[in-house]
């Protein structure tokens, strides 16, 4: 089995890379946009009043 050529070998190792620099931008796009997103604490204060309301009535 021959080996190929330096030429052949820097084209390939030149897209890889250009590959793996697409899917860590993809994977971070990813993190970004589902990620679970931190509630306000006046969010979260909201709720729990509105929660103990609803309980009373």
């Amino acid at each position: 089995m021959s080996l190929p050529a330096p030429s052949d070998v820097d084209r390939r190792l030149a897209e890889l890379e250009r590959q793996v620099r697409e899917l860590r931008a993809r994977v971070a796009w990813l993190e970004q946009t589902f990620a679970p997103r931190l509630d306000h604490p006046v969010d979260r204060a909201t709720v729990r009043e509105k929660v103990a309301y609803d309980w009373q009535a």
